[in-house]
């Protein structure tokens, strides 16, 4: 991999610096924890070891184009690494949901300002408005010709039942469907998961309905 494009190998975290609990642990000088701002270019220069290493003993998704706040990197080969933020050790790309967010639209969306029904719709233009709760979208969106099944796309409505995977127990819960992974999981954006404005996870695909974009 080139300087120049190593350059462009950046971190992806959420909008509010509160999305994701960070551990205290103590890190080895063999291993760097990942702080916003960071690179991948950056950590190997520090270091004196190259970008492709650090991708290969830690086994980056995407050749390192996307690292997660809070994890330690190991910088060589006999490094021990410890994971502070469980939710995203997951072999998958993240999305950049703070760069989404930069040019997140309120207009023309009629649901509550912060809620997961507000996220959606201001993330996904194509969602339509007064759907109801988060429960009611699945039969809101079929009434209105689009598809509902069971299967996960990118750029689809995660809708999930009261109570499913976290999912409030009265209303229901919808996100945005970020990334499938070939283990049965999805990554997904979502509003108002206690976690600041935005946050992202990954939650078993299992239950959830799809609402697509015809």
């Amino acid at each position: 991999m080139n300087t120049s494009l190593a350059k462009t190998i950046f971190l992806a975290t959420a909008t509010m610096g509160a999305a994701f609990v960070m551990s205290n642990a103590e890190v080895s000088a063999d291993t760097h924890r990942v702080v916003k701002g960071d690179t991948v270019y950056d950590i190997a220069l520090a270091n004196n070891t190259s970008v492709s290493e650090i991708v290969r003993i830690n086994d980056l998704p995407s050749n390192g184009h996307w690292i997660y706040v809070g994890n330690d990197l190991k910088v060589n080969e006999e490094s021990q690494t410890k994971t502070s933020d469980t939710e995203n050790n997951h072999d998958t790309a993240f999305v950049a949901i703070d760069k989404r967010n930069e040019n997140i639209k309120n207009t023309n969306n009629s649901y509550p300002f912060g809620q997961c029904t507000w996220y959606v719709k201001a993330s996904l233009g194509w969602v339509g408005n007064y759907w109801g709760n988060a429960q009611d979208w699945a039969k809101s969106a079929q009434t209105e010709g689009y598809q509902v099944n069971g299967e996960a796309k990118p750029g689809s409505v995660a809708v999930f039942s009261p109570g499913l995977h976290g999912a409030d127990a009265t209303y229901g819960h919808v996100a945005v469907v970020e990334h499938v992974n070939s283990d049965g999981t999805i990554l997904i954006s979502e509003g108002n998961a206690g976690r600041g404005l935005y946050s992202a996870r990954t939650v078993p695909i299992a239950s959830v309905q799809f609402i697509h974009h015809n």
